[in-house]
């Protein structure tokens, strides 16, 4: 084995469950963000916002990274057009877009209440977390129901070794 190889993180598990288990912790996320509007504008937890907040900030812009740069590339290129699947990605790009940058706000009020602090404007703050837990979940869903199966027949072997070499380039950069 060469150092290079030695200095080489691999996967343990399939690329695809990776991206499953991310969907799975982003559904606690938005439980946690539900929890979190539940208790406004007293009952606050304040380690729960914080890792609310570390997790709009770094998991989620990451995870969609990888989608979008990876695997929705690789489905693109196998699926076949009964799939129907291009204007389904597109979508849902779309929506990381916009999720990301909604995220970000999110996060910086989340910080807030994770320092001990109030919320300026609790019930903006409870609305905007409903809007985005709402949605999001709904997000995931699409991608269990039609991405995920999808990629599981239409990736080759090939397709999840580039798929896993992109996702730890993806964390080695990020981390």
């Amino acid at each position: 084995m060469t150092h290079a190889d030695s200095d080489r993180v691999i996967f343990a598990r399939n690329p695809l469950d990776m991206i499953a288990h991310a969907h799975a912790v982003q559904v606690q996320m938005c439980d946690a963000m539900e929890r979190i509007a539940d208790g406004l504008p007293d009952d606050i937890d304040r380690r729960l916002c914080a890792q609310v907040a570390a997790c709009l900030q770094f998991d989620l812009p990451l995870h969609h990274y990888d989608e979008e740069s990876s695997l929705f590339p690789l489905l693109k290129m196998r699926a076949l057009p009964d799939d129907g699947l291009e204007g389904i990605l597109d979508r849902l790009a779309s929506e990381h877009s916009s999720d990301t940058d909604f995220a970000s706000e999110i996060a910086e009020s989340l910080e807030v209440l994770g320092q001990g602090k109030k919320s300026p404007n609790p019930d903006m703050l409870g609305y905007m977390l409903r809007g985005f837990f709402e949605r999001y979940r709904r997000h995931v869903q699409w991608e269990n129901a039609l991405v995920m199966p999808l990629a599981r027949i239409r990736l080759t072997a090939e397709d999840l070794d580039a798929l896993a070499a992109s996702m730890e380039s993806n964390r080695r950069q990020a981390g």
